[in-house]
């Protein structure tokens, strides 16, 4: 039985998207393979969420440190055919030592940054990335896969709903963890440019500000839910991270604003200015000013006629499994 290894972390300063990207990766593989065996080697870190990777019937490795000994101790222990890699501590010449260590380990590396990676397979399911792009940053045996055609969706987000749109209705999506506070901060100013807004706050439990969340009465909060698709589906429309929840709303079609809120997204925005699509807000810029204009903005603008986005179910998957002979 082949083996592959998913290294990822998930915690309060990191976030909860590493982690919540492989699940996804690793629900495809089974899909299209069950008789591979899925692993996961993660740290546990403060406001980590590694009881869902066991929730979802993986196996839970859990890492003394994030050094290169411990994972190829851990690689050669488990007789791993394949390793996915979805962390920013893990550079060029730390996956070259590994693979020296361990000539026969494939190897996949997320990369959302655009880094220098020493790879099999390079992975940026970014709607903004393109192949050309990593030319002079993987060596030439690397397959690289791009864009919207690799980026992963759970499967609601290729659902379709027949849902009534809400009148004055808004779903706030800043994060599992939204370290910021910034979903409190956005309903505030929501509240004050419209009273009537109906405004729903979508999160998770390991989101260090929940406590005060729950004690407003003027938000309805939505705790860990398994149908996100569903509930965007009804509202006007969404503000959201920069990220991985950002190809969702996507997805779905859905008039957003997007907020810029770790220096990882810079790349995703700057793609959106490129097709000029003015959607976004930065964190550290956010007003009230500046989201009533962008309230404004997209009610006249249909953003969905400047990019094309062909979005695939399992793409990601088949070309792995391709690798994994």
């Amino acid at each position: 039985m082949k083996k592959i290894l998913f290294r990822c972390d998930s915690s309060f300063n990191l976030g909860l998207g590493h982690v919540k990207r492989c699940l996804v990766l690793a629900k495809r593989l089974k899909e299209q393979n069950s008789d591979i065996e899925i692993l996961f080697a993660s740290l546990a870190l403060k406001g980590n969420i590694n009881e869902e990777i066991v929730s979802k019937g993986y196996i839970l490795e859990l890492l003394e440190d994030s050094s290169l000994e411990i994972l190829d101790k851990k690689i050669k222990e488990l007789r791993v055919d394949f390793l996915i890699i979805d962390s920013y501590s893990i550079d060029e010449v730390f996956e070259k030592e590994l693979k020296q260590k361990n000539q026969k380990l494939k190897v996949l590396s997320f990369d959302d940054t655009f880094c220098l990676h020493y790879v099999d397979m390079l992975l940026n399911h970014g709607i903004q990335a393109k192949k050309s792009d990593y030319k002079d940053l993987v060596p030439a045996f690397c397959k690289v896969l791009c864009g919207s055609e690799y980026t992963l969706l759970r499967d609601e987000f290729f659902m379709e709903y027949q849902n009534s749109i809400e009148e004055n209705s808004v779903a706030i999506l800043l994060g599992g963890n939204d370290v910021l506070n910034l979903s409190s901060k956005v309903a505030n100013a929501l509240l004050e440019i419209n009273s009537k807004y109906s405004i729903s706050i979508i999160t998770s439990s390991v989101n260090p500000y929940i406590e005060e969340l729950r004690q407003r009465v003027d938000i309805k909060l939505l705790v860990d839910i398994d149908n996100i698709a569903e509930v965007l589906s009804s509202k006007e429309f969404v503000i959201v991270a920069s990220g991985g929840s950002l190809f969702e709303v996507m997805a779905l079609k859905k008039k957003f604003i997007n907020i810029e809120v770790a220096t990882n997204q810079k790349e995703v925005t700057n793609f959106l200015e490129v097709n000029l699509i003015k959607t976004t807000i930065k964190a550290d810029e956010f007003s009230l000013e500046k989201l009533r204009a962008k309230i404004e903005y997209i009610k006249k603008s249909d953003i969905y006629k400047k990019i094309e986005l062909n979005f695939s179910k399992d793409r990601v998957a088949k070309m792995i499994l391709e690798e994994l002979v």
